[in-house]
């Protein structure tokens, strides 16, 4: 399998969304940060505070269903998650 070092993706938060209203951004926040983990093998997320600022343009509460990211490796299991830029 090839090493990737730079990554786009799309992640889903719809499930997140249909869940309780009550800390939905938070929540969000740890569902991007498992979905990194799971996918890269990673130990350690590091997330780009624009990524949490864009989950939650609309408050805490109205969250986006989907956020498109890029991850790139740091380290030996070390990666980081910005938010992708449409160029």
């Amino acid at each position: 399998m090839k090493e990737k070092d730079n990554f786009e993706m799309v992640i889903n938060l719809r499930r997140i969304k249909m869940g309780r209203r009550n800390g939905r951004s938070k929540r969000a926040i740890k569902f991007i940060r498992k979905v990194i983990a799971r996918h890269f093998n990673a130990e350690k997320v590091i997330i780009d505070p624009l990524v949490a600022r864009a989950v939650s343009t609309n408050g805490n509460d109205k969250i986006r269903s989907k956020v498109r990211v890029v991850v790139s490796k740091v380290g030996e299991k070390i990666y980081l998650v910005r938010l992708a830029i449409k160029s």
